[in-house]
C-alpha cells in the first residue's frame, strides 16, 4: 500500500498542474492531499496493528505551515464545492513559519470539524480561521452558517457514540470523540460554542508550548543543505521514484548518477567518485541490504560514505536490518515535502560528514526548534533562567574540555563529553554530539592521537553555541546573560 501511495504523490509531484484549468487543478491537488493523508493513516494503522512505531516517529516532528494549510485549502475548498457550500480560509499574516506540531493529528483534527460543518451547512459556508491568540497560542477556529449544536448535542458532544437520537443527520457521533482524543495528544484544547448569528463554533486552540517552533518568520527557517560539489548515487528501480528523487537531489544542486538495480549499484559504488549514496531497498538482481554491506565490507577504512537508505517497508525489525546492515538514516516512502527529504540528506551527512557539501558547517550552533520547546516547557517566567544555566553549562564543559587537553587527562575528558552529549541534544546540535560521542569513545579506548585529533573542533563547536546562546538572550531578553 505505502508502495502504490508513493507512486500516486511522485506521480502528481512531477506533474505540472499549472498548465490544467482551474477545476483539473483543484481536483488533482485535492487527491494529492488525499493520498498524503492515507500515506499516515497507514503508518498509523501498521502501528496499531503491530505495536511498533510509525514511519519517521524517530525524526523530529516540524511542518512548515503555510503548504500545510494551503493542502487544508484546496482539498476543502473542491469538497465543500461538490456539495454546494463555500469554504474559505482566512490566515492571519502574523503566523509562524514552521510549527512542532504531528501535522497527520492536526490534519484528522481540521478534516473532522470541517467536514462535520460541510454536512450541516448545505448551500451554506463554512470558513476556517488561522489566528495567534492571547499568550502566543495558535488558534484554528471553523465556523459554519448550519443549526449549530443543540442542547442535547451539547450535552453529549465529545461521548462516544454521542450523536442524540433525534438527530435528523447520518453518522455515529464518533467524530468529536475522535477529535478530543487527538487534540489531547498534541496538547491543545477544544472549544465548542454556537455562534451568535446562528451557525457553529469550533476552535482548536494549541498554547505555545504546545506548537512552540522555534522559527517566527520565513526569513528565519534553516536552509536546505547545500549540495553543491556532491556527486550522489541515486539507486532506484521505479521510474517515477527516479524522476522524483533525481529532482530533489538536483534542486539541491547535487550531481546525480542515477542506476536501476541493485547489481548496477554495487558496481557503481565500487568505482568510487561518489559522496552520497541513495539506495532503494527493494530492486532487482540485488537488495539494497546486500549493496551496502558489500559497501560497508570494502571501503577503505576512515572514509565511510553516507548512505541514506529509501524504502516503504517502515517497521522497527525493517529498520533494525537497514541499520544493521550500515545505512546512515532511513527515508520513508512517500516522500511527502523537499524539506522533508532535504532534513533526511542532512542527517545522514552531519554523521558522516562528507568531503563535498557543507551541510554540517552551515547548520546552526543552537537548533531554534528544539531551544524554543525547551524554553516554552519551562514557561515564560523560567526562560531566562533555562537560558542562562544551558550557557554556563556550555561554558563548564568548554573549560573542562581545555583542562583535559592541556593536563592530558582522558579521565577528565571522558566525564566533560559525557555531559556534552546531553546539553549537545538539548540545542539540537547533532553534529557537536557525534563529535562528543566520537572523543568520549576515544577517551574511554586512551586512543591519544584519536584525542589530539578530536579535542580542539569540539571546543570550537562548544564556543560556538555559548555564543549563540548569549546571541538568544539578547535576542529575547534585550540584555546579556548574567
Amino acid at each position: 500500500m505505502r508502495a502504490a501511495i508513493a507512486d500516486i504523490l511522485g506521480g502528481l509531484a512531477l506533474s505540472d498542474l499549472s498548465r490544467l484549468d482551474a477545476a483539473s487543478r483543484l481536483q488533482l491537488q485535492r487527491v494529492q492531499s488525499s493520498a498524503e493523508q492515507l500515506a499516515r493513516l497507514t503508518d498509523e494503522t501498521l502501528a496499531h496493528m503491530t505495536g511498533d512505531t510509525a514511519a519517521g516517529a524517530d525524526a523530529p516532528v516540524s511542518t512548515t505551515l503555510g503548504p500545510f494549510l494551503g493542502r487544508i485549502a484546496a482539498r476543502w475548498t473542491a469538497h465543500a464545492g461538490q456539495h454546494g457550500v463555500r469554504f474559505t480560509m482566512d490566515r492571519a499574516e502574523d503566523l509562524p513559519a514552521r510549527i512542532g506540531t504531528d501535522p497527520a493529528a492536526l490534519e484528522r483534527i481540521l478534516s473532522n470539524l470541517v467536514g462535520n460543518a460541510v454536512k450541516y451547512s448545505p448551500d451554506g459556508e463554512v470558513a476556517l480561521r488561522v489566528h495567534m491568540g492571547p499568550q502566543e497560542a495558535l488558534c484554528l477556529r471553523v465556523s459554519d452558517t448550519g443549526p449549530g449544536f443543540s442542547d442535547a448535542a451539547m450535552a453529549r458532544l465529545f461521548d462516544f457514540e454521542g450523536r442524540p437520537q433525534d438527530s435528523a443527520r447520518p453518522g455515529s457521533g464518533l467524530g468529536l470523540h475522535i477529535v478530543r482524543d487527538l487534540a489531547q495528544r498534541i496538547r491543545g484544547q477544544l472549544q465548542v460554542a454556537n455562534a451568535p448569528e446562528g451557525g457553529a463554533l469550533v476552535s482548536l486552540i494549541l498554547p505555545r508550548r504546545a506548537w512552540a517552533p522555534g522559527v517566527e518568520t520565513p526569513a528565519a527557517l534553516e536552509a536546505l543543505p547545500d549540495l553543491s560539489g556532491c556527486r550522489a548515487l541515486l539507486a532506484e528501480d521505479n521510474p517515477t521514484n527516479q524522476l522524483l528523487i533525481r529532482q530533489m537531489l538536483e534542486t539541491l544542486a547535487a550531481t546525480v548518477t542515477v542506476v536501476e538495480d541493485g547489481q548496477e549499484a554495487a558496481e557503481a559504488l565500487d568505482g568510487g567518485g561518489f559522496d552520497l549514496a541513495l539506495i532503494d531497498i527493494e530492486m532487482p538482481r540485488l537488495s539494497g541490504i546486500d549493496v551496502i554491506r558489500q559497501l560497508r565490507a570494502t571501503e577503505a577504512p576512515g572514509t565511510p560514505m553516507p548512505v541514506l537508505a529509501v524504502t516503504a517497508f517502515v517497521l522497527s525489525a525493517n529498520r533494525d536490518q537497514i541499520y544493521a546492515a550500515g545505512a546512515d538514516g532511513i527515508l520513508a516512502k512517500p516522500i511527502l515535502s523537499l524539506d522533508a527529504f532535504g532534513e533526511a540528506v542532512a542527517r545522514v551527512l552531519r554523521k558522516r560528514p562528507g568531503p563535498a557539501p557543507d551541510t554540517a558547517a552551515a547548520a546552526p550552533p543552537v537548533d531554534p526548534v528544539h531551544l524554543d520547546r525547551l524554553l516554552a516547557l519551562a514557561g515564560l517566567e523560567d526562560g531566562r533562567e533555562l537560558l542562562s544555566r544551558m550557557r554556563d553549562d556550555f561554558t563548564q564543559v568548554c573549560k573542562g574540555l581545555a583542562e583535559g587537553r592541556a593536563r592530558d587527562d582522558a579521565t577528565l575528558l571522558r566525564a566533560r563529553t559525557h555531559v556534552l552529549i546531553s546539553l549537545a541534544g538539548a540545542v539540537g546540535n547533532s553534529a557537536l554530539q557525534h563529535q562528543a560521542e566520537a572523543l568520549n569513545a576515544a577517551a574511554r579506548a586512551d586512543d591519544r592521537d584519536a584525542i589530539g585529533r578530536s579535542v580542539a573542533p569540539l571546543i570550537a563547536g562548544v564556543e560556538a553555541v555559548c555564543t549563540a546562546l548569549e546571541q538568544e538572550f539578547l535576542g529575547r531578553y534585550g540584555e546579556a546573560a548574567e
